[in-house]
């Protein structure tokens, strides 16, 4: 046989259609129910929101966006959580916050972060990474403002640990302080440890500050 005759067979249609279904939303949904913490963010959930009914009301418009259609989908971000917001009903007279503050005021996303979003190979991109950070600590800060819109003024990431592709993460956004037209918003980026309960049990990857701002002319940022 030359050169010439040499035939590659491609991956059968019963490997390629294996391969997607470890990848589809219904089984990394099934995957994340599994784990423990995931588990007990949704139970906390649901006993803060019997008290801070206000949460309750939020929106989430992550669609169409860059990370909710341009980077979503099977080995990018291939699975994402609803948001879960813990901001105690106080925070919504949106007084200012100068001082440390016992009521919460923070949010969880579960993500699941696929193996084309690298940067180095088999590490996730620190530009996904950022604009992640960016996004999330955006949506807990804009809602301590009475528009629920904002600007990023300031963004300031710090990279601990190299996320790996096909990693679960979750992002814990917590708001520092809020004065007038600005608003501090700390966000974490932990690699998920499918057998523990407390996100201080896992591996902190990323870290950042983020300065959000209401420009005066908020009134013409849209959704």
């Amino acid at each position: 046989m030359t050169v010439d005759q040499v035939v590659v067979e491609p991956a059968s249609t019963e490997e390629s259609i294996l391969e997607e279904d470890l990848h589809s939303e219904e089984t990394l949904e099934k995957q994340i129910l599994t784990f423990p913490i995931y588990q007990s963010y949704i139970d906390l959930y649901q006993k803060f929101t019997s008290t801070n009914t206000k949460t309750l009301d939020i929106v989430e418009r992550i669609y169409p966006n860059l990370t909710g259609a341009t980077l979503s989908g099977p080995h990018k971000i291939a699975y994402r959580s609803q948001t879960l917001y813990f901001i105690d009903d106080y925070h919504f007279q949106y007084n200012e916050i100068t001082d440390p503050d016992d009521r919460d005021n923070y949010s969880i996303s579960f993500l699941q972060l696929g193996d084309a979003l690298s940067g180095h190979k088999g590490i996730v991109h620190g530009g996904l990474l950022a604009t992640l950070l960016d996004e999330l600590t955006c949506r807990v800060g804009f809602l301590n403002f009475e528009s629920k819109r904002g600007v990023t003024a300031n963004l300031n990431v710090n990279y601990k640990k190299p996320t790996k592709v096909d990693s679960w993460v979750c992002i814990k956004c917590t708001v520092l302080k809020k004065t007038g037209r600005k608003c501090w918003v700390k966000g974490d980026v932990y690699l998920i440890d499918e057998t523990k309960k407390a996100l201080e049990d896992c591996e902190l990857l990323t870290s950042c500050e983020v300065l959000i701002v209401e420009p005066k002319w908020v009134d013409q940022l849209k959704h």
